[in-house]
């Protein structure tokens, strides 16, 4: 863990990170992945390092995964884990984010898929 450090945004990405942290934070998981992956095609046109432009895929998937959660679908869940995890597994921290915790915290929402013992609209991404 922790092999990937992530270098400063841009502050147009910084809004872009921090939009999309507010509203998934407040469970608006559909608009949260929208402002991230206008962050994501930031990134990408800049030609930020790879790590970075898939740790904000993994956050896109991760907000497709919760949403998923909501609407009780168990593939939905299976698949978005199976895509976000080795993106996020490299991380400890990033632009504030603890994103160890959280896919540590992500990894119960997917284990819940088919059983709904948790809420999605709980889960907050930590902090650093």
């Amino acid at each position: 863990m922790g092999e990937f450090e992530a270098q400063s945004l841009q502050p147009d990405e910084g809004k872009l990170l921090e939009e999309g942290l507010n509203r998934f934070d407040q469970g608006a998981f559909w608009h949260a992945h929208e402002s991230w992956e206008d962050l994501w095609n930031a990134l990408k046109a800049r030609q930020a390092p790879i790590e970075e432009v898939l740790l904000v895929q993994g956050l896109i998937q991760t907000a497709a995964l919760l949403l998923h959660h909501e609407r009780q679908n168990a593939v939905g869940v299976s698949k978005q884990w199976g895509k976000l995890q080795p993106k996020l597994a490299g991380w400890t921290t990033a632009w504030g984010l603890d994103i160890h915790q959280h896919l540590h915290a992500i990894e119960a929402y997917a284990r819940d898929g088919g059983t709904w013992n948790l809420v999605a609209a709980h889960h907050r991404l930590p902090r650093a």
